[in-house]
């Protein structure tokens, strides 16, 4: 079973960058990693990304999207808000990709790191990678690890096997259509 979570966990060695960006999805885990390597001086800023609103918050008519609520939980963990940048624009990995790649040539940013979940870090892989190799930025992958279960245990915990199961049906959903 562990073997079937370890395939969708592809991170990259640690290395300074021109920013850090926080995918939409995740808000509390994502920024919580993010703002550690803000804070260990691996980049000079963080970016958030997604337009969504999580439907908890159109129940109660709330429109809040997952880039200024990535945001908010960066600054509980006291990162400078000067420090924080948020693009409302995203609703998929895909589509964070190409927003995250055109803010990356606007701004000539060459090298970044790229923050989400761990069992989401293959995904990233397969929709970054080339179009960024191709735009001739290096792409530094990052897990968030989970405060919902263990990786090295998802089967466990519902919240784990969710995930799993999700993440490969998106990671096939991927193969398929890009």
């Amino acid at each position: 079973m562990r073997c079937v979570g370890n395939y969708l966990i592809d991170e990259d060695q640690l290395r300074k960058a021109d920013a850090i960006f926080v995918l939409s999805g995740n808000p509390g885990d994502r920024a919580k990693e993010a703002a550690k390597l803000f804070t260990s001086g691996f980049a000079p800023m963080i970016i958030c990304t997604g337009e969504s609103v999580p439907t908890l918050f159109e129940v109660i008519n709330v429109k809040m999207d997952e880039a200024t609520l990535s945001e908010i939980a960066l600054k509980k963990e006291k990162v400078d808000s000067n420090k924080i940048e948020v693009i409302h624009e995203g609703t998929s990995t895909r589509e964070e990709s190409h927003v995250i790649l055109r803010y990356c040539k606007q701004n000539g940013l060459k090298k970044i790191i790229v923050v989400s979940d761990k069992f989401h870090t293959n995904r990233i892989n397969y929709a970054f990678r080339s179009i960024f190799e191709k735009g001739g930025i290096e792409v530094i992958l990052r897990g968030a690890p989970s405060s919902g279960y263990k990786e090295d245990n998802w089967w466990a915990e519902e919240a784990g096997l969710l995930m799993v199961n999700n993440e490969y049906v998106k990671l096939f959903y991927y193969y398929i259509h890009y």
